[in-house]
């Protein structure tokens, strides 16, 4: 479903060139659930920016279910962290829902039909009418996520979108996409600093190194399909998981020195020419 090959990125600077990602070559099959880390730093929301046809490679390319990605493609929906910024607070729930489905000009009752179906799967049947800032952080999530479901995409990009909840609600956001995943049998590819979310949530874990960015491995999460935050992370397994990813992570670190602040940089200015956009 999504093919990343030779994927490469530099950032021009003042007088000096930044590589973010180097060759990143992957593949994430039909209705996998992969999630993605790497230090701080090492190009992730570059790497995602890319995928999404937000920004334009260097060299290599993205194939989704075989055509290049060239631009943000229809079958393909982001969730970022930021969902303060992703929500128009002028707009209740429902239209902030639809939104994306009459710019997709899907006819009225249809888009009525998918926007009850996706606001009923996240829990917020009952809160339609609200307005985002009448919404706790969880909750507002839960509307960028009832957004891109909505708009029935083959693919489900997800950078980092529980950083900014609570740890109790984070656990139940964890749970939902989980939920969602394998109703819905969409391929999602989701980004994350937090290693438990992480060996949780996927079915594989691909670790990145530090930046230049290149694939340091591709983990299987031989963990068992039904999961549930108290036995799971109980489990001697998924103990030996995380510290495996742990582990992998630190020599990432060790091994290309401190992160290049330079490209954080970047990415931020990225950040800020999309939501201007």
């Amino acid at each position: 479903m999504l093919d990343v090959r030779g994927l490469k990125k530099v950032y021009e600077g003042r007088q000096r060139q930044v590589e973010a990602v180097r060759d990143l070559t992957f593949t994430i099959e039909s209705g996998d659930l992969v999630c993605l880390v790497g230090p701080s730093g090492c190009g992730k929301t570059t790497l995602l920016k890319c995928m999404s046809g937000l920004l334009a490679p260097t060299a290599g390319e993205v194939r989704l279910d075989g055509v290049p990605v060239t631009g943000p493609p229809p079958g393909m929906a982001v969730v970022f962290q930021e969902y303060g910024r992703s929500l128009f607070p002028w707009m209740n729930v429902r239209d902030n829902v639809e939104l994306p489905l009459k710019q997709k000009k899907v006819a009225k009752a249809e888009r009525r039909r998918l926007v009850d179906e996706a606001l009923a799967a996240v829990g917020l049947a009952d809160a339609h009418t609200a307005y985002p800032w009448q919404l706790s952080g969880g909750m507002q999530q839960r509307v960028a996520i009832a957004r891109a479901v909505a708009y029935q995409p083959k693919v489900l990009l997800m950078d980092e979108p529980f950083a900014a909840v609570d740890a109790q609600t984070r656990a139940d956001l964890e749970d939902l996409i989980r939920d969602l995943w394998r109703k819905l049998g969409v391929t999602v590819l989701f980004v994350t600093h937090d290693i438990d979310e992480a060996v949780y949530l996927g079915q594989k874990v691909i670790i990145l190194s530090s930046s230049p960015t290149v694939v340091r491995e591709q983990l299987t999460i031989d963990l068992p399909d039904e999961r549930d935050q108290l036995h799971t992370r109980a489990l001697p397994r998924f103990t030996e998981l995380r510290g495996h990813v742990y582990e992998q992570i630190q020599a990432a670190k060790r091994g290309a020195g401190t992160v290049d602040e330079a490209v954080c940089a970047a990415e931020g200015a990225d950040d800020k020419a999309v939501v201007g956009s």
